[in-house]
């Protein structure tokens, strides 16, 4: 037989390729992740309960019942806001004049349009939620223009029914926020509260807009006549501890991500402790809502933002820091001095070993080691001394793996702040990591000293 060289060559590079094509596949890949400074936003969710000066106005007569005012409109003193028609002849001249589509006047039509070309230019995607508040806010403007049209359409009938003391015409007594809404919480202080008001399953609202009609007696609208308001939230201890420190404390409205600062004051009931937030602008945002979801957004930590997922813990051998010393010759190399515990309870000659210190407790004046010539009842010995320490004392340490040279290389963290998926570490460490390291992005599937596949 003669060997072809090209047929030994090409079978050669096939199976090195299989070969590298199988490790590749089999091997287990560890993804980096590239250490940044980051900031985590350290806040808390909470559900509070808004309390409010509001007077509620009801209705002198029965009948038939309409609003020309928006609903949360600021009126002035004397503002037009809703009519009773006792025997509904008006309210039938209203709604047929409202139908004829002709009553709107150009500052009204020009109002609208520019509403929608403001909303239109401000839509995103991200914030899709406002398209609801843009429709109740457009139909409320319609409603109102066309209503008042429709009124001064037919003012000598309106005349002649107010005369004939039928037709009956309601304008704000005092100058506030309009709402048209009744929950029974109306009449709340700060002073008068009490727990089971945070109950959601209790909480009643009702709309004075959701019926064409009226009794006498039943309210027709409210008036918010203070900007300054309040917001109640239920708080744990340790909240109340971290927030004694202070007078004031930023929040975030979860409803449209506004955020503002307020005073605040602190008050326990029945052993529920609570939070006062005291806030003199904005309301108007939040007029048609008793409860409203806030985060309180207590601090700002910023330091090396790792995931959560590349962090580990890591068991080592504690050692008095008295006991290292010098490897022998120029390797400089720094190390323990051991005597191995063998099996039959004897103890071998003594050797150096070179051991790196993963952690070193200052106070305790104990290092952190790990080697797998080491081990928990092994001796050290003292240099130029006959002390020796038998090891007993463990301990743990959160870390992660930094993978820069190639391999894995466990590095201790300490820890600052952490949610659900980062944590915030502090920067500069001696045995920790630093500004742009790779470290392993999945902590459960990397090993130390384990080659690196990415």
């Amino acid at each position: 037989m003669h060997l072809n060289i090209g047929v030994v060559t090409f079978l050669f590079i096939a199976v090195y390729i299989v070969f590298n094509i199988f490790s590749y596949i089999t091997a287990v890949h560890v993804r980096r992740y590239e250490v940044v400074q980051g900031t985590i936003e350290v806040n808390t969710s909470y559900t509070g309960l808004i309390i409010r000066q509001e007077t509620v106005v009801n209705a002198g007569y029965s009948g038939r019942l309409d609003y020309f005012l928006k609903d949360q409109t600021k009126a002035a003193h004397g503002t037009l806001i809703c009519s009773i028609d006792e025997n509904g002849s008006v309210s039938d001249r209203l709604n047929a004049a409202a139908d004829t589509g002709a009553i709107m006047d150009s500052e009204n039509l020009a109002d609208i349009q520019s509403g929608i070309r403001d909303f239109t230019k401000g839509y995103r995607d991200s914030a899709y939620y406002n398209t609801y508040n843009f429709k109740a806010d457009l139909s409320g403007k319609l409603m109102e223009a066309v209503n008042l049209g429709a009124l001064n359409e037919i003012s000598d009938y309106t005349d002649y029914a107010r005369e004939n003391q039928s037709f009956h015409l309601y304008h704000a007594e005092s100058p506030g926020i309009v709402a048209y809404y009744t929950d029974g919480l109306e009449t709340v202080t700060a002073d008068t509260f009490t727990p089971d008001m945070f109950d959601p399953s209790a909480y009643r609202k009702k709309s004075m807009m959701s019926s064409e009609t009226v009794e006498s007696g039943q309210p027709v609208y409210k008036m918010i006549t203070d900007e300054s308001w309040q917001i109640v939230v239920p708080i744990e201890p340790e909240i109340k501890d971290s927030l004694s420190e202070s007078e004031t404390v930023e929040i975030r409205f979860r409803e449209d991500q506004a955020t503002t600062w307020a005073a605040y004051t602190l008050e326990q009931k029945e052993g529920q402790d609570y939070l006062i937030l005291n806030l003199n602008h904005s309301m108007i945002r939040y007029a048609h809502e008793r409860f409203i979801d806030i985060n309180l957004l207590m601090d700002q930590q910023t330091g090396l933002k790792i995931p959560n997922s590349s962090i580990t813990t890591k068991n080592f051998e504690l050692v008095p820091d008295e006991y290292f010393t010098q490897g022998n010759g120029n390797s400089g190399q720094t190390g323990l001095i051991v005597e191995r515990r063998l099996e039959d309870g004897t103890y071998s000659t003594a050797e150096f070993v070179a051991a790196d210190v993963c952690y070193r407790d200052e106070e305790a004046g104990l290092s952190y080691i790990s080697h797998e010539k080491i081990k928990k009842g092994d001796r050290i010995v003292k240099e130029d001394s006959t002390q020796r320490y038998t090891i007993e004392k463990t301990g743990s340490l959160k870390g992660v793996y930094n993978i820069n040279k190639g391999y894995a290389v466990f590095k201790q963290i300490d820890e600052i702040f952490h949610n659900d998926d980062y944590t915030i570490v502090k920067a500069g460490t001696k045995y920790g990591i630093t500004l742009y390291d790779y470290i392993a992005l999945e902590s459960s599937s990397t090993a130390e000293d384990q080659m690196i596949n990415q």
